[in-house]
């Protein structure tokens, strides 16, 4: 999409620029952590000493629907998260003709400039300290740029990574990767397949944006940055996203409201994950096998799709068994659905499965 022509035509119609997404811009570190943890402690894991290294319009909450996938969380961006339309800015929450590219004068992020051995700017990083109970910890993202399609593989490649250091982890590494690899989420790694990447862009983790909601041309399915940890130590974490060779085209990394969670195979006093209170499934992200905690003292049934809703799996599980393990081993890596249904009642939700 060449954005280029469509500029004047959207300053002359701001009015046309709408979308479903309300974001509200500068908060403070500690309430965007604990918003993506929820009250800490309900969900595993406690959060302190929050830092937000970032200029104040380029870091937000934002609500509302979308085909994000995500409908309530934080943003960290490395331009505008938020419209302007008297200074003729767009942010995240607008239409995929608009041109979100703001120049906002911040340093880049020295580990970022690293990663892509380039020069970064605009950088806007959130890290505190956490504490989980189990022995992971697992959080729900998005990234999305409007360097997408046109810059795919070349260097202008704006970069993110998730940092966790700690236990276990004696030097920065980088937990936002490819589902079931050590490849890192990227415009490279993740995009429609035009330009020459290699190895070729995994396309079916990709959404090219014709949807009027979000400002980006194109955006990841929600992943999961997880990690391996232990119980009760101190770990730190550091969200950071940031411009890569020039100031300008937006990029944009969506965390998911309450989804920085810490638990084991088995789940103790943990929050449930879904509408259908009394049902757990841990983990999110896993190579070989799930485990459903029933509580309901009630019968479920489950189903296991693919994302083209292809059922792979159905099994009854009784109230007399509270715990069900499901084997993923076999599968291949990609994004699953488990529903799962109380027979007796009709209730119902769906769970995102990452292998």
């Amino acid at each position: 999409m060449n954005k280029i022509y469509f500029i004047g035509f959207c300053l002359l119609f701001p009015l046309m620029a709408k979308s479903q997404l309300t974001i509200t811009p500068n908060k403070t570190a500690t309430y965007l952590a604990n918003k993506l943890v929820a009250t800490s402690g309900t969900l595993g894991v406690t959060v302190s000493n929050a830092v937000l290294t970032c200029d104040s319009n380029a870091n937000g909450e934002f609500t509302g629907s979308s085909n994000l996938g995500i409908g309530d969380g934080i943003v960290l961006g490395s331009g505008d998260v938020a419209t302007n339309m008297s200074l003729s800015t767009f942010g995240l929450d607008g239409l995929p003709a608009d041109f979100a590219s703001s120049v906002l004068g911040m340093p880049g992020d020295a580990q970022l400039s690293a990663i892509v051995s380039i020069s970064t700017y605009d950088a806007c990083v959130l890290e505190f300290d956490l504490q989980p109970v189990g022995s992971f910890i697992e959080f729900e993202y998005v990234f999305g740029s409007e360097e997408y399609p046109e810059f795919n593989c070349l260097f202008f490649n704006d970069v993110f990574s998730f940092f966790i250091t700690g236990p276990g982890f004696t030097t920065p590494t980088n937990i936002a990767l490819l589902p079931g690899t050590s490849t890192p989420v990227s415009i490279n790694t993740v995009n429609d397949g035009t330009g020459s990447c290699s190895p070729p862009a995994n396309t079916a983790l990709y959404v090219n944006n014709t949807d009027t909601t979000n400002t980006m041309d194109g955006f990841t399915l929600p992943l999961i940055a997880t990690a391996t940890v232990t119980p009760g130590s101190l770990y730190h974490l550091k969200l950071a996203i940031a411009d890569a060779s020039d100031m300008i085209l937006n990029s944009y990394v969506i965390l998911k409201a309450n989804s920085l969670k810490s638990g084991g195979s088995i789940p103790s006093g943990m929050q449930a994950l879904n509408t259908l209170q009394g049902v757990n499934i841990y983990p999110s992200q896993n190579n070989s096998v799930f485990v459903i905690e029933n509580k309901l003292n009630q019968d479920l049934q489950i189903a296991i799709t693919d994302m083209n809703g292809r059922t792979l799996l159905k099994r009854q599980m009784s109230k007399s068994s509270p715990l069900e393990y499901i084997n993923f081993s076999n599968f291949d890596t990609g994004m699953y659905f488990a529903k799962i249904v109380n027979v007796e009642t009709g209730a119902s939700f769906t769970q995102k499965i990452i292998k």
